[in-house]
């Protein structure tokens, strides 16, 4: 299963899940800038800027933003900056992906693609209007050993002084090498993965991954698996937006003959979440899809479940994963 992250960039909603693979662009090693610096070390906090939960990025938030609670990146009402570290890949490996074809590709327009440097990194930075009356950044950066993107939002296109403190904040990104990630750190909800044979295995950049009894096993295969991202969430959203999402990008994967099988609105430790049973096709095999999108204020929590047989106990074990979800 390839990896996938959230990124506000499709319409007016905030987008889902989207593979850092289809975000990265056309850039060979000839283009590639100078040698980057060290990363900071884990003690140096420069002045202004502020550590971003569950990753090893620090950024100067624009004024009135803080670090925001329910996922990693910062917030300021409807304005965010969500950060994506992906320890597993490299920014190289990826470069190939990231660029205009996929915002195009939407009905978005590209109206700038510039290479510039972050922390002596290599980086493209996009600004795009993801529909005629809103805009948005995405900034990849990164080396052989680590990948980060970045991405905003969409702010209202007459806004340009928010546009230009969100551009100056991604331009302010710093790495810290050595620096180990909690993945569980300031997450506004808990799981109790010995509810189910589905453990925690891993964190991959915003997102938690889930197996059975925990496997770390490289590639996952025809494993099930159950995926955990937290993401920002507006009054503009529904619970259902956010599951139809999910499965465009599935689509994207090759996920054809999407069925539903059943929905439904369910309370698990009373919060307020809404389900999706489904079947389609994933590269040719069967597949079935459990989603439960649970709403904490402005912060949704999408849990996506995906078993290519033994559709019914996988079925039974996602859900009593993702029901044992609790506000902290």
């Amino acid at each position: 299963m390839k990896q996938r992250l959230a990124l506000g960039i499709g319409g007016g909603r905030v987008g889902l899940m989207v593979s850092f693979g289809l975000l990265m662009g056309h850039l060979s090693t000839a283009q590639l800038l100078s040698k980057p610096s060290e990363g900071l070390a884990a003690e140096t906090l420069p002045a202004g800027y502020v550590r971003i939960p569950n990753t090893r990025l620090l950024l100067l938030p624009p004024t009135g933003f803080g670090t925001a609670p329910g996922f990693a990146g910062l917030r300021h009402g409807n304005d965010a900056v969500q950060v994506y570290e992906l320890p597993t890949t490299n920014y190289y490996t990826n470069a190939a992906s990231f660029g205009p074809a996929k915002i195009t590709a939407r009905g978005g327009k590209v109206l700038s693609d510039e290479q510039v440097q972050v922390q002596g990194y290599p980086a493209r930075l996009i600004w795009a209007e993801p529909q005629p009356t809103r805009r948005s950044y995405q900034l990849a950066f990164g080396d052989s050993a680590f990948a980060v993107l970045l991405t905003t939002t969409p702010y209202p296109a007459a806004d340009t002084a928010t546009g230009t403190a969100l551009r100056r904040a991604l331009l302010s990104a710093r790495y810290e090498r050595g620096m180990a990630a909690d993945p569980f750190a300031r997450l506004g909800f808990t799981l109790d993965d010995k509810a189910s044979r589905f453990a925690f295995a891993r964190q991959m950049g915003n997102q938690l991954i889930y197996t059975r009894a925990g496997s770390r096993v490289e590639p996952l295969g025809n494993e099930p698996v159950v995926t955990v991202i937290p993401m920002p969430f507006s009054s503009a959203m529904t619970a259902a937006d956010v599951a139809e999402d999910l499965i465009t990008t599935l689509r994207q994967y090759g996920l054809t003959e999407y069925t539903v099988r059943r929905t439904a609105t369910t309370h698990p430790h009373e919060l307020e979440s809404y389900e999706v049973e489904a079947y389609g096709k994933l590269r040719g095999h069967k597949v079935l899809i459990f989603q439960q999108i649970t709403v904490l204020r402005n912060t949704a929590i999408a849990l996506e479940g995906i078993a290519r047989d033994d559709y019914e106990t996988n079925l039974t074990e996602f859900r009593k994963l993702t029901q044992s979800i609790r506000k902290k």
